[in-house]
């Protein structure tokens, strides 16, 4: 099938047949290559259409071949992970190869896609920023200026915005939905890391949104616990990040 002819409305109908996640943003050429690199190769088998009597080719799955999806899992790894084997680059190739898998990999990369995006937030600034351990924001600027607190999520699909913290009666007035609400001063900004194909650096990006525009409305002490489209529609580009980090971290960009 050439995907190249079909219309954008098509591909997405595709991906939503083969349970691709994330690609209602995405565009012509980030649908194809949603399509070829994380889902099997369509060809066709011949069916009669009641209405017209022509023959009609529906979609039927065949496996992508191995050495296609191996080679993309493998550059994925060595992105996160260097060339050398080791235990995290080798669970993580056969993974990207799993669909069945695919929602364990953010716990994995959660901590290297912290890192990667402190090195982001530090170039794109120009103010040092440091990880953090053992606080309810990841990383914060290590300078004398007014501190900025990130929080780091690293998002495949939707994007859900609850915190992992035990549901304990500490939590329970955070706790509406059956997830624990992040409170309202608990940081200042959420850095949203979304992978590229097969879950690589390469072709991913960063989305940076300010705490002011997570607020819950019915729970204005509480954000929000999912991020909606109509938020998301506002902040997935590049200029509307990079004016988020220059307003908060009061540098030129």
């Amino acid at each position: 099938m050439n995907y190249h002819k079909m219309k954008i409305e098509e591909l997405k109908a595709l991906c939503k047949e083969r349970k691709i996640k994330g690609f209602s943003r995405k565009n012509k050429k980030e649908l194809i290559e949603m399509i070829t690199q994380r889902d099997p190769t369509p060809v066709s088998a011949p069916k009669i259409n009641a209405k017209t009597g022509l023959k009609v080719e529906p979609v039927v799955r065949v496996e992508m071949s191995s050495s296609e999806t191996r080679e993309a899992a493998e550059k994925s790894a060595t992105e996160w992970f260097g060339e050398s084997p080791s235990i995290m680059r080798d669970w993580l190739v056969p993974a990207i190869m799993d669909p069945k898998q695919h929602r364990e990999i953010g716990k994995l990369l959660a901590a290297p896609t912290e890192i990667f995006v402190n090195r982001w937030l530090s170039e794109k600034s120009g103010r040092p920023v440091k990880k953090i351990i053992s606080e309810s924001w990841d990383s914060e600027t290590d300078d004398e200026n007014p501190k900025v607190r990130n929080q780091i999520k690293f998002r495949m699909g939707a994007w859900h915005f609850e915190t992992t913290r035990r549901n304990s009666a500490k939590n329970a007035e955070t706790n509406g939905t059956g997830h624990v609400a992040y409170r309202n001063d608990e940081f200042d900004m959420v850095a949203i890391f979304k992978p590229g194909p097969s879950f690589g650096i390469t072709g991913s990006t960063i989305r940076c949104i300010p705490i002011s525009a997570l607020i819950n409305p019915s729970k204005p002490d509480q954000l929000i616990t999912n991020i909606p489209m109509a938020i998301r529609k506002i902040y997935d580009n590049e200029d509307k990040t990079l004016e988020v980090i220059k307003t908060l971290y009061q540098t030129p960009l």
